[in-house]
């Protein structure tokens, strides 16, 4: 993928194609998890149980929003999502998505089947 400015983009003319919206949902990527690390830093010097408890909920939003934009790129980057199904944290046989799959079908990955459900 370029990474440079297009000839549009140099004229004042936004590119938001889907190369450029990838881009901008990896960044919203490093946003939320620098957000998650962020809060849990404070999490962790904070006694007050009320303020504790207020971050650690919009911590798990921010965990949610990583979840959401993990799946959308997912299905919209071809090439991320073949390196979604090519979890080589663990054994062949115990990847959510595996060549083991019943059905031709079910050897291409989904969200869904990447996550355990059909």
């Amino acid at each position: 993928m370029a990474y440079s400015k297009s000839e549009n983009e140099s004229e004042g003319v936004k590119d938001t194609g889907l190369e450029q919206v990838i881009i901008w949902l990896r960044e919203d990527l490093i946003g939320e998890l620098e957000a998650i690390n962020q809060y849990q830093a404070h999490i962790n010097k904070i006694d007050n149980d009320e303020v504790r408890g207020l971050l650690e909920h919009i911590r798990d939003d921010e965990k949610e929003h990583v979840a959401e934009i993990t799946h959308l790129l997912a299905r919209i980057d071809t090439i991320q999502r073949e390196k979604f199904a090519e979890d080589h944290t663990v054994a062949p046989e115990e990847r959510v998505v595996n060549d083991a799959a019943e059905a031709p079908e079910e050897k291409v990955p989904t969200i869904g089947n990447m996550f355990g459900k059909k």
